[in-house]
Order: structure tokens, then sequence, then C-alpha cells
């Protein structure tokens, strides 16, 4: 039987590796970090424990890439930041290994410059041939938005003979017990994706705006969550799916990704961006270099503190229009749980759980040959249907709604 890696372990690496766990597919499952204490909680609290713990430093290709020959890994799953996609990839193609991650940097249109990191275009633009000689799969962005709403769009689109648009939508209502203010999952990520130049498709052409003010709109999300302010926001699926052929091809000529953000929340991420604090770039402090988003996000919560504190609902799901046998025809395909039940059930957050589920499958499906396509691509360029058969008896619950119109 085949070997996983699950090099991360946070609190999604940590479901990751429970998932995995589960499968009767893998032999073995190691668990990587470059400081494993986590790893090591998790192989300790685990009954008949088929886990075995690495220390490794995701960005030291070549020892990943040792460590992956050594212990015959088939699939490897990066949970780590997208910063170290590109090691993680060049490892996983030395070695011969599949490669699963959850998110890349953020977009930037063609042309505009951006120091240290790369979008997922630079990698499928990298990697793909390679993995394809190597006859490798790369799956990028297959967390839960990115990753199970864009299988989402790819079910929906499967099913209409025409499309105009693709929104990715996302939204809860949680309340935070015991704090001012806390965010569900990392802080540094949420306040980057907030203020940065919020990328979209419109009209067929790759578009920008400006952050929090662009695509502002109230949307109905399933009881009982109910209306939302939503603004688009930087996410990779936001520009992915409406610059995919086959669904330019179908008539796609808008896709975004939205937030439902409070206004408290959006608040704080203007005055951050006013303060110049929603950077990585280091400035001097007292005789001490430091990353200014570290300073803003010190002070909050860790996410995975917060499960046993949160009430409320989360809902993330695709809204895909189009046409169908000349009918006008919606989907929204969602994925909705309470945060109480999945702290309960898991003993982490909800956007944990959502996260850690996709991928988990993605390498089950991989081993077992349902997944058949090779090269590095996001996840609209799978088949959807061994996801959408499974995703809710995994853990991940998903409902569909349909609209159709026809004119009498």
């Amino acid at each position: 039987m085949p070997n996983a890696l699950v090099i991360g372990l946070g609190g999604v690496g940590s479901v990751i590796g429970r998932k995995l766990h589960e499968y009767d597919c893998f032999e073995r499952i190691f668990l990587a970090d470059v400081d494993p204490v986590y790893a090591h909680v998790l192989h300790n609290t685990t009954k008949r424990s088929r886990f075995e713990v690495l220390q490794l430093n995701a960005m030291e290709t070549a020892k990943v890439a040792a460590a992956m020959t050594e212990h015959k890994i088939a699939v490897t799953l990066n949970a780590c930041n997208c910063y170290t996609n590109y090691s993680v990839l060049e490892a996983c193609h030395r070695a011969g290994s599949h490669y699963i991650d959850m998110a890349a940097d953020i977009y930037s249109a063609p042309g505009v410059k951006k120091a240290l990191k790369n979008s997922f275009e630079a990698e499928v633009e990298k990697f793909h041939q390679a993995y394809l000689e190597k006859d490798l799969a790369g799956l990028l962005c297959l967390g839960c938005d990115p990753g199970a709403v864009n299988i989402f769009a790819r079910w929906a689109m499967d099913r209409l003979d025409t499309a105009t648009s693709i929104r990715v939508l996302d939204a809860d209502n949680a309340e935070v017990k015991g704090y001012r203010f806390a965010v569900l999952f990392s802080p540094e990520t949420l306040f980057e994706e907030l203020n940065a130049i919020p990328y979209f498709v419109k009209d067929g052409k790759v578009t920008g705006g400006r952050p929090l003010e662009t695509e502002v709109d109230w949307y109905r999300f399933p009881d009982p969550i109910g209306m939302q302010k939503t603004y688009a926001v930087a996410h990779e699926e936001g520009v992915s799916l409406g610059i995919h052929p086959p669904f330019v091809e179908k008539g796609v000529k808008y896709s975004v990704f939205k937030y439902g953000i409070s206004d408290q929340m959006v608040n704080v991420a203007k005055s951050i961006d006013l303060l110049n604090l929603d950077t990585w770039k280091k400035v001097k402090v007292d005789g001490v270099e430091v990353a200014p988003i570290r300073v803003a996000t010190a002070n909050l919560p860790k996410p995975a503190q917060l499960g046993a504190t949160v009430d409320g609902y989360s809902c993330v799901g695709t809204e895909v229009r189009g046409t169908k046998e000349r009918k006008r025809v919606e989907y929204f395909i969602y994925t909705m749980d309470s945060h109480r039940d999945a702290y309960e059930k898991w003993g982490y957050s909800l956007t944990v759980v959502q996260t850690g589920i996709p991928p988990a499958l993605a390498a089950k499906l991989l081993v077992t040959g349902k997944i058949k396509e090779r090269g590095v691509m996001m996840p609209e360029a799978m088949d959807p249907e061994p996801f959408m058969e499974n995703f809710s008896r995994e853990g991940l619950e998903i409902f569909v709604e349909k609209r159709e119109v026809e004119r009498m």
C-alpha cells in the first residue's frame, strides 16, 4: 500500500492527518513539521497509530525530496504557508510523489510585479509539463475555498449548455465568546486578502478594484445565515474560474470571490491598511526587525484556540448561472455546518475542518486511481464526480439548490 506525507501540522494539517488515518488505502502516514510538536500529539493520541513523525523544513527542497524517496511517499499534502509551494512542488517532482496544496499566493495580474511570490498561474506554467512527463498530478488550491468551491463550479458547468457567471460566496454568523475581536483562521492571511487588490473577471477580462469597495452588494444565504453584505476579495478562484478555457467556451464572462464581512471587520482591516501594518516586509523597531502584520495580529487569539468559544454557522458555496435546454438555470452548491457541532466532533474549528477534508479525500482518490488527470492544475480541471459523490460522507455536507425559469 502507498504512503502519504503531510507537511505542516497546524490545525488543517492535523485534520488532514486524521482523515488519512481513516483510510485503509494508506500503509503509513508521515507527519512532518519544522517543529513537530503537534505531529507527536496526533500520533500519541491516535489508537493503533500508523503515523510516523519527521522533522522537516519545507523550504529545504533537497532534504524534503530525500525523505520522500526514503519513505516511498506516493502523495504529499502541503499544509504549510503558500510561500513553500515551489519548494515542495520541486521536491515532489524529484521524488516522484503526487502533490496537493490548499492555497497559492494572492493573484497578481500579468505585468504586475510582486516580490518573492507567485500565483497559481506561475506554478502551472513552471511545473505542469514536468509533472506530465513523470505521470504525476499536482493539485493546487484544493482546500474549501479555493478547492471544493471550484469543484462545485465544474459540477454545475457540466450540467449546463451555456453559462454567464460564477460567484463564490463565503459567509457566516459566528459569534466568538470572550473576545472583543477574533478571526477564525490565520489573521495574517485574512488581512492580506482583505487589503489586496481584489482581482476578478468582468466582461471576460481580468479586472482589479479597490479593496473593500468593489462589487459590494447583499446576498441572501440559506437560513440561518440570511442576508449578508458581501465584498469582492482577493482569492485565487475569483480569477481562475473565469479564465478556465472550457468555462469561457460556454460563455462565462464574470467570476468573483466574495466574503460576507461585518462592518467591524471592514473597519479593522481598513485601519490596519491605513497604518501600513498589513505587510510582511520587516521594519526596525527599538533595534529589532519585525514584520508589521505579525505585530498587528500578535495579541489576537490563535484560531486553534477558538473552537470551544464559537457559535453560529458557516456557508461556503458557488453560484453558477446559465441555461439548459433554453431555460434559464441557476445552481447554488454549498457546504454548511455549525461551528459548535464541528468542534465537538473534531476538536477543531469548522473553518479548519472544511479546509482539511477536500485535500485528504483527493489524496485517497489519487492513490486509488479515481483521479485520472495528470499535470499541475486547479481543481476545476478535474472530473468533479468522485468528489461530489464522497464529500458528504467524508464530513463536508453538500447541498444543491436549483432554480429554473421558463418562458410561458
